[in-house]
């Protein structure tokens, strides 16, 4: 008897244990700073170069 009431309390306990390692495991990765994996570079296309003559010129203001 005392052997199956042993094991139940093992049992018991391992699944009490699991949801606040869980819990341990995610406050302790939240502690942790952010890593960047890889740096934000976006691909912008190359915008076409105007000549300075051709581009229009703001009205001068009176």
């Amino acid at each position: 008897m005392t052997l199956l009431m042993l094991l139940l309390y093992m049992l018991l306990g391992a699944l009490l244990a699991w949801p606040c390692w869980l819990l341990l495991r995610r406050a302790q990765r939240a502690r942790q700073p952010l890593r960047c994996v890889r740096p934000y570079r976006p691909e912008l296309p190359q915008l076409p170069q105007a000549d300075a003559a051709a581009a229009p010129t703001p009205p001068s203001a009176p």
